[in-house]
């Protein structure tokens, strides 16, 4: 079963377990490592752009849980700053002799980051193996509101800056698992992946791995 398959999977079964017999309003923040994976298939596009390196985000929101015995449902609305590093180590510094005939180059590297700041939608269910311990699986929607690049680096004149990643997709979509633990009644710890389930710009994928605290107001 791939990601997408199961992907629909939870999404209907979310659905048809809405019939809770408690209901809970929190708040939960915390930080983020994300990269993008290629997805082209060793696509020549695709290796040019060069290497992709977890850069580290933060994500915060709130969620309202429906709990229905060992099951809960969680939709969540989060604020995320997402996206990847990038090295590309291969560039190439042109040099020329006295007549203008281009000689040996040596070669440098350029490296930028992706800065991608999204409304994220996860649609969790979560199953409880004991009082405080959880599993959890589910769909997650993203809308790129902000898309910035940063580099300290420079492309030298005379090379090209093709690889580069100006331009991206603002919307995502993808499967969350995970795992939580409660502290006490209010305050639990969550650790979760997201595997991007849409080919973005043709080529990547997102990866997302997520740590942090959920605090339950009622």
């Amino acid at each position: 079963m791939n990601i997408r398959n199961l992907f629909f999977i939870v999404l209907l079964f979310s659905v048809f377990k809405i019939t809770a017999q408690e209901h809970q309003f929190g708040l939960k923040a915390g930080g983020n490592l994300a990269k993008f994976t290629d997805a082209s298939g060793n696509d020549y596009r695709f290796r040019n752009r060069g290497d992709f390196k977890f850069k580290p985000g933060f994500y915060a929101g709130a969620f309202y849980a429906f709990r229905s015995g060992n099951y809960q449902f969680q939709p969540e609305v989060l604020f995320g700053l997402q996206g990847s590093k990038m090295v590309k180590d291969d560039l190439t510094v042109p040099a020329f002799d006295y007549y203008g005939n281009p000689i040996s180059s040596s070669t440098y590297e350029y490296k930028y980051d992706v800065h991608e700041l999204s409304i994220l939608i996860p649609l969790m269910s979560q199953f409880y193996l004991t009082k405080g311990f959880f599993l959890e699986a589910g769909p997650q929607f993203a809308f790129i509101v902000d898309r910035n690049l940063q580099s300290d680096y420079q492309v030298i004149d005379g090379e090209s800056d093709t690889f580069i990643m100006r331009d991206g997709d603002r919307f995502d979509a993808g499967l969350n698992i995970g795992i939580g633990h409660h502290i006490n009644k209010s305050i639990l710890v969550n650790f979760r992946s997201y595997f991007g389930a849409i080919k973005r710009e043709n080529e990547i994928r997102g990866i997302v791995l997520n740590l942090g605290l959920e605090y339950r107001i009622w």
